[in-house]
């Protein structure tokens, strides 16, 4: 299928300062890069120091970037895990690791190379199945994009088309007091889990009432859940959230008593054993960030989310910015379908477009 790019940004950024870079998994698994022919190249360790390489602050990194002038689309065969990083007006720096696995950037470490790099990505497998993919502000905000997949009956965008500037303002009039502080004018809004929300920062027990809350209430309650994987009816014991099948009632699942910054994550305490075990984490971790843990019956009801706090008001924002409403702001913000990600069997194109103000 074909990639292309459009720069909306009016001239705030010329399209030779527009960069990207495709990344992900070939049929082997390894970890490679696009070039500009549409072909898989295998990333390795010696690339940072390679003819052209980039340097910052006396580092090497890797230098697979493109820029849309050059390169305003692209073939790309099948990859999976990919992603479309997109940096303006200077390039995004990946150190490739002695793996030969990409050091993803990391904003929470105030020496990563890309702190004041004005970056963002797009996530897709393209694969048989076809094209799967999304925006994605799990991590971050850096600026609006829009991606638009065409398919021969017809097409579906999603993604942000506010002005940054403006959506900068909103954020930080309309967010509670203690989600203000993940703005880090001017490059991002980062999410909870990678500012003051993570363990250690000064909200880190934000959600730690509420867990308490839960954990008693489901000891003499019932949590019914029903999944594509069957009807679970889950009871604190314990002190372990327990599932059980309503058909198999000798099969048990559990979630163990997490920690604030784990709701957030939707990591470590949500994401144990086995597949069935993991999309029943998903989906109180979900209702955990969403507030409704407590009404089951509202799980799938977007018009009942974030009512009341404490509550995920980081990912509210971005639901209430996008296209439909449809928004990738926590892990497991494609419970109940409201995250970013299309789906098609025979793709065409994917268009994205990068805007600013």
């Amino acid at each position: 299928m074909k990639f292309s790019f459009t720069n909306n940004t009016n001239q705030k950024f010329p399209s030779d300062r527009i960069h990207f870079v495709i990344t992900g998994l070939n049929a082997s698994n390894q970890t490679c890069h696009l070039n500009k022919n549409g072909h898989l190249i295998p990333c390795h360790a010696s690339d940072n120091n390679a003819p052209d390489h980039l340097t910052k602050k006396g580092q090497n990194y890797s230098n697979y970037l493109h820029t849309i002038k050059e390169v305003a689309e692209i073939k790309v065969p099948h990859i999976r895990s990919g992603r479309v990083y997109i940096s303006l007006g200077e390039p995004i720096y990946l150190k490739i690791d002695d793996n030969n696995s990409i050091v993803q950037p990391n904003t929470a470490n105030p020496s990563d190379p890309n702190v004041d790099v004005y970056y963002d990505w797009l996530e897709f497998t393209f694969d048989d199945a076809g094209f799967h993919g999304n925006t994605t502000q799990v991590d971050q905000f850096g600026f609006p994009m829009v991606m638009k997949l065409i398919a021969p009956n017809g097409s579906k965008k999603v993604g942000i088309t506010e002005s940054r500037s403006v959506l900068f303002d909103k954020y930080a009039s309309n967010v509670p007091a203690q989600f203000k502080s993940l703005v880090q004018k001017p490059y991002r809004i980062v999410s909870p889990f990678k500012g003051d929300f993570a363990d250690g920062g000064s909200h880190a027990k934000y959600f730690d009432d509420y867990i308490h809350d839960i954990w008693q209430y489901y000891k003499s309650n019932k949590l019914e859940l029903k999944m594509p994987q069957g009807t679970f009816i889950g009871k604190v014991e314990d002190n372990v959230f327990t599932f059980t099948k309503t058909d198999s009632p000798n099969a048990k699942y559990t979630i163990h008593y997490p920690k604030s910054s784990e709701v957030f994550s939707c990591d470590r305490k949500f994401s144990e054993v086995d597949e069935i075990q993991k999309a029943i984490q998903a989906q109180v971790s979900a209702m955990f960030n969403r507030h409704i843990v407590k009404n089951p019956a509202n799980k799938c009801k977007p018009s009942e989310f974030y009512k009341n706090a404490p509550a995920n008001f980081y990912a509210q924002f971005w639901h209430l910015h996008s296209i439909d409403n449809k928004a990738y702001g926590f892990p497991f913000d494609d419970v109940c379908e409201q995250s970013t990600l299309i789906e098609h069997p025979n793709p065409q194109e994917l268009k994205v477009t990068i805007s600013w103000d």
